[in-house]
């Protein structure tokens, strides 16, 4: 199959507006109703004008009838539309001279008027219909120059237009590359600016050109596209042009398949009395029945395609007639019509007009990259002009700067000698206040820790002293009940000796220095052992080599860390055993704190107040702390104090 098959549905690109009316009938009857009723020429001028378009698509000549009623009013911006409907109305009827004249005769009055935009608009028309007669020398400078005018204008939408038409010439022409890459600048602008009609007839083309080219898959994703595009656009006409490239597509591997694209297109066109590609339609039901060796049905279908068919979509359709007449025997018919496509193809393809065309589209991508190299070039121009302004400036200001550097060097390196000698004093009191402040602060803790030692151990003799001897005169008390009333005095007896015990404990819990009076270690070890009397929970203290003796204070801190740790494991941990170590390695004393309980995940989990109160009293100490716990796998607490 040509090119011409799978590129003829884009020249409807050219007839720039796709008019899609809903309710037509009411729009319709609302329009004549006003044509009666208005006494204006130019207000019915215009009326028919609007009738035109609407009938446009579905009663060409009733649209033509009204185009040609304002061919008689003497207004030549309202002719101009005139003749640019009658340009539309003959396209589709595929009456190609005509409407090449009609659109003529719009440009010439456009120009005329100074309206050069719509006249390039309307040139694109005419490179559409160039393009349908195989004209391809013509469409393609066409098509340019209408390209080049937007260019300057900045007119994306009918740029995009132009490389459409453009994409479909060199894709005629067997240039699939060059018909790719027009066909995709255009695809590009028309999803971004969001115009439909367009890109479902872009899809398709380029569906075509990747198919010639073999990539069939490529192929069946923008037919498959353009159908989805179709369907929701409710598009007939460019529903019946998408299945004839699908049918298309499925000559060579599936008859069946073919056929019913082929067949759906048909009913299509029949139903919107569209004669719109249909030389292709016929030329590919033709094709088809060839390859069924149904030759007698294909003989109709192509001889209907030749009534339609122009360029070298005709070339094919004289080339498929020559083999069918071949196959019946017909020799001399088949021979009429192989010299009939040879003629074709050397008016059309000869060597030198595709020369010609080559070089138009070269010297269009030629003039078009001089101009981004110009454009470019004056941008580095004033990029130049503005770096020697700078650069000229950038020296005075240097030379002001070196004079000025000069005059002021001596007062700058005296200043800053000045500048370091007094921040060395002002490092100097800072050390020294910093150091006092630091002294102040140790006196303090100093002398809080002691005064709130000193009120444990007043509370602890007072306890001891006071209640743990009136409780042993309560115990004489008793005694005298034991004589009456046995089971009250055991009774008696049994709480009193857990009150004694409970003041004992509490006394020793709050005299934590008479605890520690022969050492830190030792006090621990006591601590250890009364837990273990428990049977709850097992503690194992160990001193690997800390031998040397320590403040007070600081002793009595750690214990307090210590029994607050333990308090931790007993009520959260649910430990079973836990391990105390004491090591010494210069001059610091290490505490390492483990536990066998469920542990917490401490990267996650903020300390609560007990961590946080032994963190603030290891800072006070010049020491530091370590939690390192997971969900699980217990509790490390490691203290480093400095002795």
């Amino acid at each position: 199959m040509t090119a011409k098959q799978l590129h003829i549905i884009t020249i409807f690109l050219c007839l720039l507006m796709s008019v899609q009316v809903f309710g037509q009938t009411a729009r319709i009857d609302s329009l004549l109703t006003a044509l009666q009723q208005t006494d204006s020429k130019e207000g019915k001028a215009k009326l028919h004008i609007q009738l035109s378009k609407i009938f446009e698509r579905t009663e060409i000549a009733q649209s033509k009838e009204f185009a040609k009623k304002v061919l008689l009013f003497d207004n030549d911006s309202l002719k101009s539309e005139a003749h640019n409907q009658l340009g539309r109305a003959n396209f589709y009827q595929n009456q190609l001279d005509s409407a090449a004249f009609h659109f003529k005769e719009s440009i010439n009055l456009l120009n005329e008027l100074g309206h050069q935009d719509q006249a390039a608009s309307v040139r694109i028309s005419l490179g559409a219909v160039h393009l349908r007669k195989g004209d391809y020398k013509n469409a393609v400078t066409t098509l340019i120059q209408s390209a080049q005018y937007f260019e300057k204008k900045g007119d994306s939408i009918n740029m995009a237009k132009c490389y459409s038409n453009v994409s479909s010439a060199f894709g005629e022409l067997g240039d699939s590359q060059k018909a790719i890459t027009y066909g995709e600048r255009a695809l590009v602008i028309f999803t971004r600016k969001n115009m439909l009609p367009f890109k479902a007839v872009t899809l398709p083309n380029l569906a075509g050109e990747f198919l010639k080219l073999g990539d069939t898959l490529r192929a069946k994703t923008y037919f498959l596209q353009a159908e989805a595009l179709a369907k929701q656009r409710n598009d007939q006409f460019s529903l019946a042009r998408v299945y004839n490239n699908l049918g298309n597509m499925y000559l060579e591997t599936d008859h069946d398949q073919s056929e019913n694209y082929l067949m759906r297109s048909l009913d299509l066109r029949k139903e919107t009395k569209s004669n719109d590609g249909i030389g292709t339609l016929y030329n590919n039901l033709g094709y088809l029945q060839l390859k069924k060796g149904n030759t007698q049905k294909a003989i109709p279908h192509l001889r209907t395609a030749l009534q339609y068919g122009k360029g070298s979509n005709a070339s094919t359709t004289y080339n498929n007639l020559a083999n069918a007449y071949q196959q019946l025997g017909d020799y001399k018919t088949a021979l009429f019509f192989e010299e009939k496509k040879s003629a074709l193809n050397d008016s059309i393809l000869k060597i030198e007009n595709q020369k010609a065309i080559a070089e138009i589209s070269t010297k269009y991508e030629t003039e078009k990259k001089e101009k981004e190299i110009l454009n470019l070039q004056n941008v580095n121009l004033q990029t130049d002009i503005k770096r020697r302004q700078n650069r000229n400036l950038m020296y005075t200001a240097f030379a002001l700067l070196l004079i000025g550097g000069i005059l002021t060097y001596a007062y700058i390196k005296n200043s800053r000698k000045r500048r370091v000698i007094a921040e060395q004093m002002q490092d100097l009191e800072s050390q020294k206040v910093e150091k006092l402040l630091k002294e102040q602060e140790l006196i303090g803790i100093d002398a809080m820790i002691e005064g709130q030692e000193k009120e444990r151990q007043r509370i602890a003799e007072d306890l001891h002293d006071s209640l743990g001897g009136k409780l042993s005169a309560l115990k004489l008390f008793v005694e005298d009940i034991k004589k009456s009333d046995q089971a009250l005095y055991d009774k008696i007896k049994m709480v009193l000796d857990e009150s004694y015990d409970d003041v004992r404990h509490i006394s020793h819990q709050k005299n934590a220095s008479a605890m520690i009076e022969k050492g830190l270690i030792p006090a621990v070890n006591r601590v250890a052992n009364r837990l273990k009397s428990t049977k709850k929970l097992q503690v194992e203290v160990t001193n690997i080599d800390f031998k040397k003796k320590i403040q007070n204070f600081i002793e009595l801190q750690l214990f307090r860390i210590i029994q607050e740790l333990l308090t931790n494991t007993i009520k959260h941990a649910k430990a079973k055993n836990v391990n105390i170590q004491f090591s010494e390695e210069n001059d610091t004393l290490n505490v390492l704190y483990e536990d066998d309980g469920i542990g917490f995940d401490s990267k996650k989990t903020n300390f609560g107040v007990g961590l946080k109160n032994i963190g603030n009293r290891i800072q006070k100490m010049g020491g530091s702390l370590t939690v390192d716990s997971n969900p699980g796998n217990g509790t490390t607490v490691i203290l480093n104090v400095p002795i």
